[in-house]
């Protein structure tokens, strides 16, 4: 089971293309949804229909395996749907991984299934690749640019829609010395993004994720300055032009999308907040169903800004927006996290985490992240409870928080070890005091530190004004070393100009030198 998803996407023509679900980001805590975990969800209300029905491609095949891999009661069910979506592709090397295990596994196979779609995808597979290749070359003799680059493209939508995303990549990149405008920019960046994302190249999406919003940006501007008067527009040009920001604008989006679970992946979970809020609605439940769907979404802005943002920029961002209150209607549990979150209700907060947590170990991009994701949440809640008391009592603290008083002492000795909490724990009595700090010595040493500042300003203007009167020319050696035969014509850069006290220049090193008064 583990070697059929852990390598889905290996390509056809045997390069190291897989589309690992298993993250290793080093990540010191070691996280149960890492290798061959199970999830119960007996509790919950998943089902497939709810992949089925909002993706499409090739991201709905690799969430329905990863499913059958970590969830038992749903493996039979998922295998075979990923099979049968499967035969919309070319993927024939994965095909034939999942028909493997559906036969390992004793899985009874549907009446009408196809036992020559295997052979006869093949053959059209190499058929049709002969040809787009033939056509390149042809191409490339007549030395058509436009032509070259859409052959290089349709290449790799051959690659990409069997599963070779190495070759897919090599071929839009290829593409790219024959754009000749933002636009086919634009349109290499969202092919190498695709197939990045597939084979997981992080660095490789964020990278091109920045270049095709610069092509944006300068197709913009080319825009704006071509604009003409109002007069001289047409309907149709309005018309014209009101598609194109519309396209600019789902564009942009989908490129915050891949940013953000780019971000998400590689632990940087503020900046992945950032790049989710900015997806549209609208875009996002309309044109992005072959990438995330609006409740998936939203799950991560969840998970990600509780851990990250301040409870202000929670109520401001989220709770206030109205792009996310739309998000937010869609998955009711999510919406009351939030708002037991911002109202302080963190048991009834965490207790609605914890019922959802199951779903979140079904998706392959939340699943290795899960347990930092809730440490850092747990974390922010101990700290935000323990704030405005001086001392707490332990047993009412992990009442509060669903847990047992031995857990929450190992976190509180965690969080006053890395300095987030100044408290001491009273281990026998089981109570958090806050730590005893020295008022009195905080505020002397800060008001030596400003005077050792004020005296250093007074100083250098004392110096500064004591050499304006006496019409003093501080002159830069290394301009007479460079240029001996100029120094008449050019004296000196810092020359001082005589009864013009604010011609002076000087460094401030030198206005500084105590040693000068």
């Amino acid at each position: 089971m583990q070697n059929i998803v852990g390598s889905t996407t290996t390509a056809s023509n045997g390069d190291n293309n897989n589309f690992s679900l298993q993250h290793s980001n080093g990540n010191t805590t070691t996280s149960p949804y890492e290798g061959n975990y199970q999830v119960d969800i007996s509790s919950t209300n998943f089902e497939l229909e709810s992949i089925t029905s909002s993706y499409t491609g090739l991201v709905r095949i690799y969430r329905l395996l990863y499913v059958a891999e970590h969830c038992l009661a749903l493996r039979n069910e998922a295998f075979l749907a990923s099979l049968k979506y499967l035969q919309e592709t070319h993927f024939t090397n994965l095909y034939k991984q999942i028909l493997d295990e559906i036969k390992k596994q004793n899985i009874s196979l549907p009446n009408d299934f196809d036992t020559a779609w295997y052979e006869r995808t093949q053959r059209n597979y190499i058929h049709k690749l002969e040809k787009l290749d033939t056509d390149l070359r042809n191409f490339r003799t007549n030395s058509i640019k436009d032509s070259i680059r859409r052959g290089h493209d349709d290449l790799g939508d051959h690659y990409l829609d069997a599963g070779d995303f190495f070759n897919a990549v090599r071929c839009y990149v290829r593409s790219r010395d024959y754009c000749v405008t933002p636009r086919h920019m634009i349109t290499m960046c969202m092919n190498v993004i695709k197939a990045s994302f597939y084979m997981q190249n992080w660095s490789n999406v964020l990278s091109y994720v920045n270049k095709a919003e610069q092509a944006i940006e300068s197709l913009e501007t080319t825009a704006k300055s071509t604009t003409t008067t109002p007069t001289m527009v047409n309907s149709m040009e309005v018309s014209n032009t009101s598609t194109t920001v519309t396209s600019d604008a789902v564009l942009i989006s989908r490129l915050k999308v891949y940013a953000g679970i780019a971000e998400l992946a590689t632990k940087r979970y503020k900046l992945a907040a950032r790049h989710f809020l900015s997806v549209s609605f609208e875009h996002c439940s309309n044109h992005f169903q072959d990438l995330i769907s609006p409740q998936t979404l939203i799950q991560y802005v969840c998970l990600c800004s509780l851990a990250t943002f301040e409870r202000s920029e929670i109520h401001r961002l989220i709770l206030m927006s109205i792009n996310m209150k739309q998000y937010l209607e869609l998955e009711p549990s999510i919406r009351d996290i939030f708002h037991k979150f911002y109202d302080t209700s963190y048991s009834s907060c965490l207790a609605i985490m914890s019922q959802v947590e199951s779903i979140f170990a079904l998706d392959q991009f939340l699943a290795p992240n899960l347990r930092a994701l809730y440490y850092e949440i747990r974390h922010r809640i101990i700290i935000t409870y323990f704030l405005p008391y001086k001392n707490a009592s332990m047993t009412t603290m992990a009442n509060q928080l669903n847990t047992t008083i031995d857990i929450l002492e190992d976190e509180l000795v965690h969080l006053i070890r890395s300095g987030k909490i100044k408290a001491r724990i009273d281990s026998k009595n089981k109570i958090l005091y806050v730590a005893d700090t020295d008022q009195r010595w905080y505020a002397y040493q800060h008001a030596l530190t400003i005077t050792k500042q004020s005296e250093k300003l007074s100083r250098a203007l004392l110096l500064r004004s004591a050499i304006i009167k006496a019409n003093l020319t501080v002159r830069d050696e290394s301009i007479s070393i460079r240029s001996p035969n100029n120094n008449n014509n050019n004296a000196s850069r810092r020359q001082i100009v005589p009864n013009v006290a604010g011609s002076m220049i000087m460094d401030t090193d030198e206005l500084s030198d105590e040693g000068a008064m």
